[in-house]
């Protein structure tokens, strides 16, 4: 790994930057008196009204392209990024080292927090602006995100970004400032726009075995306030006659990444597509020639405003994407193309993100799907959040002896090596979006997984700077502990323990390179513990790390597994699937619910302002005393009191914690003095809101 400057991955380097972070710092750039600076300016044409965004300022070691390597692992660049606010092509936005992150807006960077301690040398720098749009959802919730363009939602310099040129630049180390022009746009050859949807979810020319749907949702289109789309990819098999109208197949559904114009499937050998297309296995294995499984195959396209796929289910950032995919895109489908409308002929494969979106799919909806087999998913179980203990730690990036939790790694003749912490890789996020918009991977699991904030955006689990964990918000994360969800509805309307048996085959390697198997190993445990030994299929092989197909399989026996999986549980099987566990009231993740559960509303009856009690016997000499609650606010909120006579602070202002308990005894109040509490609380992310309590006339 190649990093200059300061690594943040060490109890001191967290608290270097706890401590260099005041919570009245400039809410947007501004220039700066001494230090480095970026002042960056729109060339004309290039943007139309104003918009609100984020800027990504990458420094490379001179003659490299910035964009050549962005990875957390191995890239040699300096990252900085900034919110900026109502930006048009007359605009100036100066970069600086006094507009440090604080509640709003502020730059962040890494490897080097601040601009200032750029080391001196020579740099290829460049510019990126992602354009925000600002939307109301159907919940009452108004953000600014970006909404990707069939790009798959990349991090930085998607569709329509801003970009300036590569730009040579000599740092001295003395005050400084560099002058970037934006002067270009992201743009594709890729859509015309005259498609349905325009660029929204891609749009591909059929073949003749693979074909592209797109349709618009009404249900993410209601939620959103403005038009959504959601499409599949659809490999069919050899011998598909859309005038036979007797054959009729069972259908693959492969979750994931952005699937852009490939089908799933098609990408594991070169060989394999032809010989899906000619519909023969070649005996390359030492088995004769054999014919393929007859089954189509299904990938689906639903990027997000928060990450390249939505993770497939409701949720109440993302909305019903869920509902869109299994209730509106997959009838299309079964209308369309000639597939077995039926639980048992619906299959749910893939693998990391897939991994977790396939066993969540059956989970949630067993009266859809059949089966699911998922490869190294996301975290099943959130007591190992990847490595973090979530439940009990108190901090996301350090264990309790200090030490860093890792995030990536490697094996090397059997040695563990550590690629990336968790601090790292959440402070790289920093710079790509605040209020989890990084389009990057810890940023979407909040907004997947938790809830949303008063602010709009997703409840954060911990303070993205120091990694504080914020217990009230990662208890709003158990509806998606997948784990915790089965066996809290275990044997009650759910059924969960009788409908789910048998029809979740999980597989991970041991030395999974995001550590992995630990969700896994902590789901086994927990449903063994109510379903006995086996109640779901799971394999860890040793030594194996992520990646490669189901069970680390080949992929035609890989396929011949799912395959004979459907034959047996279909009606002429040996083991049919019984109709009473693909029954409608198995079915969760109602969006209503979630949405009461997590979204705008809910964050609003989270809320209460502080309150005063007391003062009823006062006795001229004193004795006077209130009693103070703070109120309820968001996890995470930093709050500061202050005591209020008659409209005036008196003493000063003090730090609090969340339901904390407050007195005071008046000691300059007349008799008709009006006791008040203010409570200010401020937060990444935030605007600073001062709440105040009733207020209680003093009696003497």
């Amino acid at each position: 790994m190649r990093f200059l400057g300061l690594l943040c991955d060490s109890l001191a380097a967290i608290a270097v930057l706890a401590a260099c972070l005041p919570v009245a710092a400039l809410a947007q750039a501004s220039d700066s008196s001494s230090g480095l600076a970026v002042q960056l300016s729109i060339a004309n044409g290039f943007l139309n009204g104003t918009t609100d965004g984020h800027v990504t300022v990458m420094f490379t070691p001179s003659g490299t392209d910035p964009m050549e390597d962005t990875d957390v692992t191995s890239s040699p660049n300096l990252f900085f990024g900034m919110n900026v606010y109502g930006v048009a092509t007359a605009s100036k936005v100066t970069m600086a080292s006094t507009s440090i992150i604080n509640t709003v807006g502020g730059v962040w960077g890494f490897p080097i927090v601040s601009l200032d301690d750029v080391p001196a040398g020579n740099y290829s720098v460049q510019a990126f602006l992602t354009k925000y749009e600002k939307v109301t959802r159907s919940d009452g919730s108004s953000i600014s995100v970006h909404f990707p363009c069939g790009d798959g939602a990349p991090n930085i310099n998607g569709f329509g970004s801003l970009t300036t040129a590569i730009t040579n630049v000599s740092i001295t180390g003395d005050p400084q400032t560099v002058n970037l022009v934006f002067n270009n746009v992201t743009a594709t050859d890729a859509f015309t726009g005259k498609e349905i949807g325009g660029c929204s979810q891609g749009n591909y020319e059929d073949t003749e075995t693979l074909k592209y749907v797109k349709i618009r949702s009404e249900v993410l289109s209601k939620f959103w306030g403005r038009s959504m789309y959601v499409g599949a990819n659809i490999v069919l098999p050899s011998g598909y006659d859309a005038d036979d109208t007797a054959t009729r197949y069972p259908v693959i559904y492969s979750q994931g990444h952005w699937a852009a114009d490939a089908g799933p499937f098609r990408y594991p050998t070169a060989n394999f597509s032809e010989a899906w297309d000619n519909g023969t296995i070649p005996g390359d294995d030492g088995r004769a020639d054999r014919p393929t499984p007859k089954m189509i195959l299904v990938n689906f396209r639903h990027e997000s405003p928060w990450y390249d796929d939505s993770y497939a289910v409701n949720s109440a950032n993302h909305g019903p994407f869920g509902d869109a995919l299994y209730d509106e895109l997959i009838p299309y489908i079964d209308e369309h193309f000639k597939t077995i409308p039926e639980p048992y002929a619906r299959i749910q494969v893939g693998g990391s993100t897939g991994g977790w979106e396939s066993i969540a799919g059956v989970i949630f909806r067993p009266d859809l799907f059949g089966a699911c087999f998922s490869s190294y998913p996301d975290s099943l179980d959130f007591h190992r959040h990847q490595d973090i203990p979530l439940y009990t730690n108190t901090n996301a990036y350090l264990r309790t002896n200090g030490s860093a939790i890792p995030s990536i790694r490697d094996f090397e003749n059997g040695t563990q090596v550590i690629l990336a912490t968790v601090a790292q890789e959440n402070h790289w996020e920093l710079t790509f979006g605040t209020s989890s918009r990084s389009s990057l991977q810890w940023d979407v699991w909040n907004s997947v997984f938790g809830v949303q904030g008063l602010n709009g955006y997703p409840l954060e689990p911990w303070n993205k700077i120091t990694g504080e964990i914020y217990p009230a918000a990662v208890q709003y994360w158990r509806h998606m502990d997948l784990a915790d969800y089965i066996v809290t509805n275990w044997n009650n309307s759910y059924n969960l323990g009788e409908v789910l048996r048998g029809r979740l085959y999980v597989y991970v390697g041991s030395w999974d390179d995001y550590f992995l198997n630990e969700g896994v190993q902590e789901f086994q445990k927990r449903t063994d513990a109510v379903g006995g030994r086996g109640w779901a299929n799971i394999t860890i092989l040793p030594e194996k790390p992520h990646g490669g197909n189901y069970q680390d399989r080949e992929i035609w026996d890989y396929l011949e597994l799912v395959y004979s999986w459907i034959q047996d549980h279909g009606p002429n099987g040996t083991t049919p699937l019984p109709r009473n566990v693909t029954v409608s009231s198995s079915r969760g993740n109602n969006f209503t619910e979630v949405l009461a559960y997590g979204g705008h509303q809910a964050a609003l009856k989270r809320q209460a302002p502080p309150s005063i009690t007391g003062g009823d016997h006062c006795d001229g000499a004193g004795g006077c005393v209130f009693q103070g609650s703070v109120g309820r606010w968001d996890p995470g909120v930093e709050l500061e009191a202050q005591w209020v006579v008659s409209g005036k602070p008196v003493g000063e202002a003090f730090g609090v914690a969340q339901g904390e308990a407050l007195s005071y005894a008046p000691t300059t109040a007349t008799k008709r003095s009006s006791i008040q509490l203010w409570v200010t609380g401020r937060k990444l992310g935030y605007v600073d809101e001062t709440r105040k309590s009733n207020g209680i006339m003093l009696k003497r």
